[in-house]
């Protein structure tokens, strides 16, 4: 049976872990063969695609571009450059406005973004890490963000994971109550995004959460933010997983949550710490500190970057 926040304290776990274990270096993303490694890829990347790309960016960025100004910026031939805007009008990306004498983009360039899920710079900078701590101790790795009243979980690394106990929890929407998610979030966010959240609850929930309930559910939040991570509801199901769960932090907000579940049975009591909530907590730290890199480099882009010497 799962202990509840209050059983799990520093010495049920033992002494803390020395020594993280080294992750793989090949590290695989949710598309069964994709890898997150730039390095590992099959192919190198295709000059004239990158060219076309590049120009489509430049042009993007300005109300009227000219083949000058792209080839300016670009270093690209200014043939080619006349080339890849030819190609990108043939296919309605760009237009020909010869009243401003030069090129802007149309309409069409919204629908490159129609498959994108929306995920944000916490959840691109954490996903790497988050494969990275499945490989490590093999339980799946849950990354979500607040949305309205509940947690979304936004990524998962279960399709790697090969003590998985279910198909996906990808979309799910853990509450705020009983979750070791919920419970995190609660914990560490700003006092007023708390109170706002408890009266949410109270209106919700009722006499579920009186005035009883509610005294424990702060106290319990005290605890959480001492020790730095939450447990779910041990009466949650399913009742023979434990799931702890911790907040990634970017300054004084909580951009993200974190979260691994385990069968409670399959993990010794004493070799929790060490094998399970210390890599977790070591990970949230790594990504805290990527963050905190990023922050102060608003130059950098977090997604990855090229890692091949490309003529252009």
């Amino acid at each position: 049976m799962e202990r509840d926040v209050d059983d799990w304290d520093g010495d049920a776990f033992g002494e803390p872990a020395s020594d993280a274990a080294q992750t793989s270096v090949h590290i695989r993303t949710n598309s069964r063969r994709g890898h997150t490694n730039p390095l590992d890829r099959s192919y190198p990347p295709v000059n004239s695609v990158l060219r076309a790309l590049h120009v489509l960016k430049v042009v993007n960025t300005k109300a009227i571009a000219t083949v000058n100004s792209i080839h300016a910026e670009t270093a690209i031939p200014r043939p080619t450059v006349v080339r890849m805007l030819e190609t990108l009008m043939h296919e309605g990306y760009i237009v020909r406005d010869n009243m401003c004498g030069g090129y802007r983009v149309t309409g069409k360039v919204a629908e490159l973004s129609a498959g994108y899920s929306g995920i944000s710079r916490v959840i691109e900078v954490a996903r790497p890490l988050a494969i990275g701590l499945t490989r490590q101790i093999k339980w799946p790795i849950g990354l979500g963000e607040i949305d309205g009243d509940e947690i979304e979980i936004r990524y998962w690394t279960g399709t790697i994971s090969p003590v998985v106990h279910t198909n996906t929890v990808l979309g799910k929407r853990p509450d705020l109550l009983k979750s070791a998610m919920g419970r995190v979030y609660m914990a560490f966010c700003p006092e007023q995004e708390r109170e706002r959240q408890i009266r949410v609850l109270r209106k919700r929930l009722g006499s579920e959460l009186d005035q009883v309930a509610e005294s424990e559910f702060r106290h319990m939040l005290d605890r959480i933010r001492r020790s730095g991570f939450a447990t779910r509801d041990p009466k949650t199901e399913p009742t023979r997983m434990t799931t702890f769960g911790v907040p990634i932090l970017d300054g004084a907000s909580v951009a993200a949550v974190m979260s691994v579940s385990f069968f409670t049975s399959s993990v010794p009591l004493n070799s929790v710490r060490e094998t399970v909530l210390d890599p977790l907590i070591e990970t949230r730290l790594n990504i805290e500190h990527a963050l905190a890199f990023i922050s102060t480099r608003p130059h950098l882009d977090t997604s990855l970057q090229r890692e091949y010497d490309v003529n252009l």
